[in-house]
């Protein structure tokens, strides 16, 4: 008798997930992550609003990359920001890389970067309202994409 009450109880907890799955995933951000420009991720990342040049966030990444299929790169901040943001300039979809942070926490990262040819990396930190850009040119001898 258990063995059954247990495959109807899984029966129906089964049904139930594959009607609401959107309950279960994390939400997919469409309007940052699409075929653009930088110009065109810029305005759809942040608004209207212009990120200011700053010396207080900094990108560590190879001046020249052997294989763009793994570039790896870290970005480390003295900002105390809420996002922060990764945007490789001549890929497909230039923003690569966007977290929000909770509690003012120093933000730091590192991962490793898909880039279809050489580009700037823009590196964006948000704090209080205003956003906050740095930038570095990384060469690509062998592209990925």
């Amino acid at each position: 008798m258990r063995r059954r009450q247990f495959f109807t109880t899984g029966a129906i907890f089964s049904a139930y997930l594959s009607i609401w799955p959107a309950r279960l995933l994390a939400g997919w951000s469409e309007k940052n992550f699409q075929r653009c420009t930088i110009e065109q991720a810029f305005v759809s990342a942040f608004g209207a609003r212009e990120p200011i040049r700053s010396d207080k966030i900094t990108i560590v990444a190879p001046p020249v990359a052997a294989d763009g299929s793994a570039v790896p790169v870290q970005v480390i901040s003295s900002l105390k920001g809420e996002e922060i943001y990764l945007f490789v300039e001549k890929n497909i979809t230039p923003l690569v890389f966007k977290c929000t942070l909770k509690g003012n926490a120093l933000p730091w990262f590192s991962l490793n970067v898909k880039m279809k040819e050489s580009s700037a990396l823009y590196a964006v930190v948000r704090e209080g309202g205003d956003y906050f850009m740095t930038s570095v040119h990384v060469d690509v001898l062998a592209q990925a994409c």
